[in-house]
């Protein structure tokens, strides 16, 4: 039985954005998740709870923006033959630094890390090792206004198998797109 994971970040709401994508928003309510995943800087979680369905049990970690939360700034997730590493990122220097994030991964033990900070979506296999970005699910900015293209990563996890679909959208066009992974050994390879 496989179990469907929802992974999203970087909402900033209502700082930087006050809603997430209408399309992203129908999607996410009209699928049945086991688990949510979600990278930090919700900026005001009651708020970014409000511009979303009503989500699974979640695992959240603390951003930089994340200010008095209770949240830790990592957690270490098993789901079936994969361990997951959860964390924002504001530790990697320059921001998304996938060699230094893979020396953490290989130290604790994770096969995938799953980060954020950066707004820029990624599915990365780097040293037998995944990497996956949601990108920020608002299309928040870096800075104080505007908008960019926003994104979310739906995993569907199963035994040993992975299926990383990647929905991106620049506000006129969503796109999708998957890649299979499967753990072979310690080793994560694509197929």
């Amino acid at each position: 039985m496989s179990q469907r994971v929802l992974v999203f970040g970087d909402a900033h709401i209502p700082a930087r954005r006050d809603s997430i994508p209408e399309a992203f928003y129908t999607h996410i309510q009209e699928t049945t998740y086991d688990l949510a995943l979600i990278t930090g800087d919700l900026v005001r979680e009651s708020d970014m709870r409000s511009a979303l369905p009503p989500l699974p049990r979640s695992f959240i970690v603390v951003g930089n923006m994340d200010y008095s939360s209770q949240y830790n700034f990592h957690e270490q997730i098993q789901l079936d033959e994969f361990n997951i590493l959860l964390l924002h990122g504001t530790q990697l220097r320059p921001r998304g630094n996938i060699k230094q994030l893979s020396e953490i991964v290989q130290k604790i033990g994770a096969d995938i890390a799953i980060h954020g900070h950066t707004h820029t979506a990624s599915i990365e296999l780097y040293k037998d090792q995944l990497f996956l970005n949601p990108g920020t699910i608002s299309g928040a900015t870096g800075g104080w206004a505007g908008k960019t293209d926003a994104s979310f990563i739906e995993l569907e996890v199963s035994k040993d198998r992975l299926l990383v679909t990647l929905f991106h959208t620049d506000w006129k066009v969503v796109k999708e797109s998957t890649v299979r992974f499967r753990k072979h050994e310690s080793r994560i390879i694509r197929l």
